[in-house]
């Protein structure tokens, strides 16, 4: 017992240190961020002051380590406080631990953690695709803007600057953080480019290069647009109609996945001592793990065969 609440203690402890590194990490990059600014502020020459912007923005969007590509997942996933998301995720995990531990014992202790671990991969994930699908039916009303502004005289710049002030979330936290780049000087394919790259949007970098391409060398841009705006909606509506005819066979893949799973939870809370005596005998030993082997690799085939889909 007392094993159990040094065990605990030292989750709590970590969970609180990894807290405190984390806010620390997050004032050095804020400072950072900060000294960057006040540096291309200084300068006097737009020329030059374009160009160092341009070498330092990969810089401000670069993952610098586990804890960027974290906070980078949770921005993509619209969880603005990452301090906050990140105190209250291991909070659970170390309280449901302790209880479990405690009361019922260590190994299915264990089996709580992996599970909260992937019910966090899992909410995360589902997060992200809903606001990536959200940003792509808000793209191409975004792109028919541009053109009307571009129509009726606007220049690449102003209609985009404009354009991005009409849409809504989530592709109004793309635009503003676009925005905030092309305020110190990154040209606005360039700060497309980087968002897109940050949010992993692919369709936004599509329009960042074709921005590129009209502000460098000209042309009818607005008809480029224009068919983008189409095709983008052509692709979403094909992309629905696939959706809605696949739901069966995604359902299927659902259910398959997790429901040994849901077995294997029961079995631990309602019968313990079945899982324990298989624990202990070598061959039960061998087939828990030769289980979880075919758990894993029959939900990995399954999730392939309905993303092929």
């Amino acid at each position: 017992m007392q094993g159990l609440w040094l065990a605990s203690l030292a989750l709590l402890a970590l969970g609180s240190a990894l807290w405190l590194f984390q806010v620390a990490d997050r004032r050095q990059r804020e400072q950072r961020v900060n000294q960057y600014v006040e540096a291309q502020i200084e300068r006097q020459q737009s020329s030059r002051v374009a160009e160092s912007a341009e070498d330092a923005a990969p810089d401000l969007l670069a993952s610098q380590g586990v804890r960027e590509d974290w906070d980078n997942i949770l921005l993509r996933a619209g969880i603005a406080s990452a301090r906050a998301y990140t105190a209250r995720a291991v909070l659970l995990m170390v309280s449901v631990v302790a209880v479990c531990a405690l009361l019922i014992g260590p190994w299915q202790a264990l089996f709580a953690l992996v599970l909260l671990i992937a019910g966090l991969a899992l909410s995360l994930w589902m997060k992200i695709d809903k606001r990536r699908n959200k940003m792509t039916e808000q793209l191409p009303d975004f792109l028919e803007t541009m053109v009307r502004l571009i129509t009726i005289g606007n220049g690449m710049g102003t209609a985009f600057q404009t354009a991005a002030t009409s849409v809504q979330a989530p592709l109004l936290d793309l635009m503003e953080r676009a925005h905030q780049l092309t305020r110190v000087g990154v040209e606005i394919d360039t700060a497309l480019h980087q968002v897109a790259r940050l949010y992993r949007f692919k369709e936004l970098e599509l329009v960042a290069a074709v921005v590129g391409v009209a502000m460098r060398f000209g042309g009818r841009s607005d008809q480029v647009l224009e068919r983008m705006a189409g095709f983008m909606r052509d692709l979403q509506q094909a992309r629905q109609e696939l959706f809605a005819m696949s739901a069966e066979v995604r359902l299927s893949a659902w259910i398959l996945a997790l429901l040994p799973v849901g077995v294997a939870a029961l079995i631990l809370v309602a019968n313990n001592e079945l899982f324990m005596t298989m624990w202990e005998d070598p061959l039960g030993k061998m087939l828990l793990f030769a289980a979880v082997g075919l758990q894993a690799l029959g939900s990995f085939l399954l999730y392939k065969m309905a993303k092929a889909i």
